[in-house]
């Protein structure tokens, strides 16, 4: 049965003084993917794509090697838009993302959750479109990744939000975007 897997890329080098949809995976990131590509090629990825922000484009770029796939860049897949908020610590982001999915239609974060979510599930509608009966996978973000579980399924975003670590990825049925609630994390070995 053809599956929709969303992934959350790799961990990355924070640099408080660049915004963080440049930032590019760190050290750590780089290995991590070597699981990554793993799990998916145990999942039967046919098809790779990936979002244009450089920590989702290398995640994808390593795992598409490892596994002899293209990769397919594509618009739209992106982080909601965080450009002017400058740099948060993680208490303080947290805290602004719980905001960011209670409040849906407000502007929290430079994007409302409806206008990400929009944008996010119509460059998903694409990819579906183009990859039915297949397996296919997208490395993007995880406020996204969580916006369109929660929209067809009873789990509230921010606790999937969460629950997803660096790297992780959630599995859907392709068609209904169900989701039995297993969130697969990186595990060292």
């Amino acid at each position: 049965m053809a599956k929709l897997i969303l992934v959350k890329h790799a961990p990355v080098r924070i640099d408080p003084g660049v915004i963080s949809h440049r930032w590019v995976l760190s050290k750590e990131g780089r290995r991590r993917c070597d699981w990554l590509a793993e799990e998916l090629q145990l999942r039967g990825v046919s098809r790779l794509y990936a979002s244009l922000e450089p920590k989702a484009l290398e995640t994808a770029a390593l795992v598409a090697v490892r596994l002899g796939l293209a990769l397919e860049p594509r618009p739209n897949l992106h982080e909601n838009y965080r450009s002017g908020l400058g740099f948060q610590g993680a208490v303080e982001l947290r805290g602004r993302l719980r905001e960011f999915f209670e409040r849906p239609a407000d502007v929290v974060i430079n994007e409302t959750a409806i206008a990400a979510l929009q944008r996010f599930v119509e460059a998903i509608a694409s990819i579906v479109s183009e990859g039915q009966y297949q397996t296919l996978a997208v490395v993007t973000h995880g406020t996204v990744i969580s916006l369109v579980v929660a929209q067809h399924n009873p789990i509230a975003p921010f606790e999937l939000w969460a629950a997803l670590q660096l790297p992780s990825y959630v599995v859907l049925d392709l068609t209904s975007f169900s989701f039995n609630g297993e969130v697969h994390n990186y595990s060292a070995q």
